[in-house]
């Protein structure tokens, strides 16, 4: 008897230790933990539906779009054109727009890992292909952390192409007892914000020897700057500036082309364009008087309003030169495709 309790023990054992293992297996599969796996692998495998399946893509565009495009309008627009309901009819028409293409990039991306641009592209396709946006790739994903029903954890992408990367922060729900779908992502500011850097360094470089050029022929010296008392019912203001420049050119000026920048307190821009004519100007150190509407509606411009403006809040670029010959050095507003 003791001889085959000894055969048994170990055999019992092992049967436990199994079954211990099974279990323990099939609790890990009803972790969140799996659920990325299986995207994951979806991705690889170019499976659409489960991918779809696991991912709320709808949700996750439409954060996406307002993220986005809320960034790119505070920061970019021309605060002299627009007003509140500009803003708001901009919005949602680009809105409208990313919606209708962004599902259809994205569905081809995981189908056959590329996205075929066509010749006539709206300007959401132009900014997806110049951003190259199917060319991120996943760089890492934290361990998610379950709360009840839901878990959350980090994504970080790499954009192989413009070589940055960005994080967005994922929430998952249970869609059932085994299975975990991805139903919001935040953070989309921050791919915005790796691509602006990016972007400007490639058009810094390519615009090096163009601004050069410029800089010996529109030579600025310094600058002052004060605001106005705004109109009757305080709504805006206007901010002058006194630019002192000395002018150098072998051939008759025609047009000085340039921006006027806020730096807002959130680090967003302010960015208004402005045109002096200079076929009445004569050359030699002289003062240009330059003048930028402070829109409420735009927050660098409201943050200037409310707060006052620093000398260091202020930066002005020269963009373009034209000659009266119609000839001109123009500095590149985006990389040549």
């Amino acid at each position: 008897m003791k001889k085959v309790l000894l055969i048994f023990i170990p055999l019992i054992i092992a049967t436990a230790a199994g079954f211990g293992a099974y279990r323990a297996y099939l609790q890990l599969r009803t972790l969140p933990g799996n659920s990325i796996k299986i995207i994951r692998a979806s991705i690889s495998n170019h499976d659409s539906d489960t991918f779809e399946k696991y991912v709320d893509v709808d949700a996750i565009l439409n954060s996406a779009a307002d993220e986005i495009l809320t960034a790119q309008i505070n920061s970019g627009t021309n605060s002299t054109t627009y007003s509140m309901q500009d803003l708001e009819n901009l919005f949602n028409a680009r809105k409208t727009e990313f919606l209708q293409v962004a599902p259809i990039v994205l569905h081809e991306y995981i189908l056959h890992g590329q996205y075929k641009y066509p010749e006539q592209m709206n300007e959401t396709l132009r900014q997806f292909k110049n951003s190259d946006i199917t060319s991120c790739r996943i760089s890492g994903i934290s361990k998610p952390v379950a709360d009840g029903g839901e878990a959350k954890a980090r994504v970080g992408f790499y954009n192989e192409s413009l070589k940055f990367s960005f994080e967005l922060e994922i929430t998952m729900e249970r869609a059932d007892n085994s299975n975990w779908r991805i139903v919001s992502a935040t953070g989309f500011e921050n791919y915005l914000a790796g691509l602006n850097i990016a972007m400007k360094k490639k058009l810094n470089a390519l615009n090096a020897p163009i601004r050069d050029k410029m800089d010996e022929i529109f030579i600025m010296k310094s600058f002052d700057a004060r605001t106005d008392e705004g109109d009757a019912y305080g709504f805006s203001r206007t901010l002058k500036l006194a630019i002192k420049a000395d002018v150098k050119s072998e051939k008759p000026l025609a047009r000085i082309v340039g921006n006027v920048i806020l730096q807002g307190r959130d680090g967003k821009e302010g960015i208004t364009p402005f045109a002096i004519d200079m076929a009445y100007h004569p050359q030699g150190l002289q003062t240009f008087e330059v003048d930028k509407i402070l829109n409420p509606f735009v927050k660098a411009d409201s943050d200037a309003m409310k707060h006052g403006l620093k000398k260091s809040d202020i930066h002005i670029e020269i963009t373009e030169i034209d000659f009266m010959d119609g000839t001109s050095l123009k500095q590149l507003d985006k990389l040549p495709d």
